[in-house]
């Protein structure tokens, strides 16, 4: 699938994707550095102000000013939209991705009074056959043993570049299935989150999830959580071990770009329900019809429209 070059906002500048440039002091190298993922669905916004609003505390625990208010950010994510959407075929969608990192480095560490601003754009259809199989057969989540960072040390409601221990995650969970998802604990064994992701299960009719102690908060989550109040799904916060996961009736993943990703398998244990269990299901058409796309049949028909090669 042939995608061209994307145009992207840089320090100011609105450039092709190929002429970005950091520094090599640039404090991204070292991991100092904010950034979030929103998304588009049938080409118009959604959740972008809640994604922005994320951003923006981020930052704000950071240290960093972009410089801007949320709301001239947001203008500069519809500018970027807007000059790319001519390449965007109508069943695609575009991923809008702010970074905001705490700029040249000097040869001491001190506060950032330039931060380096990147907003750029990507095309969501290449992730479409890949979203098509977990819809379809649902997703692998492992426990690994790599630990969620405790908030002693570094907030996990902050989405920094510091990564490393995600990275390490997926790198575990796919030594036991290449196509695992990982699901960390927190320092203290309970369930915080997966690498991309937030973690709810079902068990007894009624929705569960950890404390926001641990985790990030979700703007898909709690667009989840919305809609399970106004389908009178009742809501359970608290710390939860592994057993919880082991005995729950239903588990799923929720994130921006697939929304709900649903769990057939658990530690390689295959889950009791369906792929998509009837709590999940009923979570997952609200979302569709929320943001009016049927994600399965979007991915699905995608992959047909490639291979027949339709534009």
């Amino acid at each position: 699938m042939y995608l061209p070059q994307l145009i992207c906002y840089f320090n100011g500048e609105f450039i092709k994707e190929s002429e970005i440039r950091f520094t090599s002091l640039d404090h991204i190298l070292r991991g100092f550095g904010v950034f979030d993922v929103a998304r588009s669905f049938n080409h118009v916004p959604f959740f972008w102000k809640e994604h922005i609003d994320r951003l923006y505390n981020s930052l704000s625990y950071c240290h960093l000013d972009p410089g801007m208010t949320a709301e001239e950010m947001y203008e500069i994510h519809l500018e970027v939209f807007k000059r790319n959407e001519k390449d965007l075929d109508p069943w695609d969608d575009f991923a809008l991705i702010p970074l905001i990192s705490g700029g040249r480095r000097e040869y001491y560490m001190g506060p950032s009074t330039s931060p380096s601003i990147l907003i750029n754009c990507a095309h969501l259809s290449p992730r479409y056959p890949l979203e098509a199989k977990r819809y379809r057969e649902g997703i692998h989540l492992v426990v690994v043993n790599q630990r969620q960072y405790p908030p002693q040390a570094l907030s996990s409601q902050v989405k920094h570049c510091s990564r490393l221990n995600l990275y390490l995650a997926d790198y575990e969970a796919k030594m036991v299935d290449p196509q695992a998802w990982a699901l960390l604990l927190d320092c203290r064994g309970f369930i915080a989150e997966g690498i991309g992701s937030n973690v709810l299960w079902v068990k007894d009719g009624a929705l569960f999830l950890p404390t926001p102690d641990n985790i990030l908060p979700g703007v898909t989550q709690s667009v989840i959580l919305k809609l399970a109040k106004e389908l009178g799904i009742e809501i359970v916060r608290g710390n939860y071990t592994v057993y919880d996961l082991y005995t729950a009736d239903e588990i799923f993943c929720a994130g921006t770009t697939p929304g709900i990703s649903p769990v057939s398998k658990f530690n390689k244990r295959v889950m009791p329900k369906p792929v998509f269990g009837p709590i999940t299901k009923r979570l997952f058409s609200a979302y569709c019809e929320l943001v009016g796309v049927d994600l399965i049949k979007r991915v699905q028909h995608t992959i047909s429209y490639a291979k027949a090669g339709v534009k």
